[in-house]
């Protein structure tokens, strides 16, 4: 049990979901404690991130398992010598420290200690595929079409085409993180093993993707506008592009041309030599059409 629970925001959270997996156990939120029937238990904390309020209901809960004599043990990723830390420490079982400086600070106590570590959370399982079509999509993960996802996904497998799609979100100002792991979730059920997620990336590391890319992907909820300019990103690396086109798209976006319409694709659209050329074209025309100099342009017209 943990208050850290989204393995995309913590690497503790990672730790438990990997560490749940291995004993075979759930891994749950401390605040469903009230659920628990019987034990022992693992908390896997760093009691420093919870706020005051949450201090109060763990220590509310303590209480709940106290009564209910369910045993528990502890894995603490930091210690600070906070009053929480020793009232959990009070009635644990067993303490697993992460570190020998945790250790050294609890070996103290009238407890059973046991010097611990975290393993690593990336094996070498998790590298980046390469197949002989890439795709790539980034943007912001409340803005991604999940029904033109299951389009492409439909198209690729029925025509057997070996692919696999790199996946890099970016959150608006008003988003939270819950979008990504909905979205996620739902990407992962379409793509199965054939989808990665490569987090957040830099600039740097967009354009890098961008080069290795034959086919970047880019849905929108009614049609490519000229204010998205993840569509010009791909478009100034040369990268063919995958949308969908309508009639407030720019004129010059034209299907087969420097991108492909989602409801017009055939089979010999992703043949590589024609995404090449495709991915060319766009990067000429996002130049004449859409560059910075252009848009400068409009500022100087009196």
């Amino acid at each position: 049990m943990s208050s850290h629970l989204n393995p995309s925001l913590s690497g503790v959270a990672k730790f438990n979901q990997i560490l749940a997996m291995k004993l075979d156990v759930p891994c749950l939120s401390v605040f469903d404690i009230q659920s628990i029937d019987k034990g022992p238990i693992l908390f896997s904390l760093k009691v420093r991130d919870l706020n005051d309020s949450e201090c109060l209901l763990l220590s509310k809960y303590l209480n709940f398992l106290v009564a209910k004599n369910i045993e528990y043990d502890l894995f603490f990723h930091t210690f600070d010598g906070l009053d929480l830390e020793y009232e959990l420490l009070k009635y644990s079982r067993i303490i697993y420290s992460g570190n020998l400086e945790i250790y050294s600070a609890l070996k103290g106590i009238n407890k059973k200690i046991i010097s611990a570590w975290c393993p690593a959370l990336i094996t070498g399982d998790h590298i980046v595929r390469e197949t002989s079509l890439n795709l790539f999509s980034f943007g912001m993960a409340h803005k991604l079409q999940l029904k033109y996802y299951k389009i492409l996904q439909n198209f690729l497998e029925n025509y057997n085409i070996d692919y696999v799609l790199w996946v890099s979100t970016a959150f608006h100002e008003k988003a939270n993180f819950g979008d990504f792991d909905s979205v996620s979730n739902q990407l992962s059920k379409i793509f199965g093993f054939r989808i990665q997620f490569l987090g957040f990336l830099s600039d740097d590391a967009i354009n890098y993707f961008l080069d290795k890319t034959q086919l970047f992907v880019a849905f929108f909820e009614k049609g490519v506008r000229a204010n998205n300019t993840s569509i010009f990103a791909a478009m100034n690396r040369g990268c063919a592009i995958i949308t969908n086109i309508d009639e407030y798209s720019p004129s010059w976006i034209k299907h087969s041309v420097n991108v492909l319409d989602i409801r017009l694709l055939k089979p010999e659209n992703l043949k590589l030599d024609f995404l090449k050329k495709i991915g060319l074209q766009a990067k000429n025309d996002v130049q004449r059409y859409a560059s910075w100099d252009k848009l400068i342009e409009l500022f100087s017209v009196i």
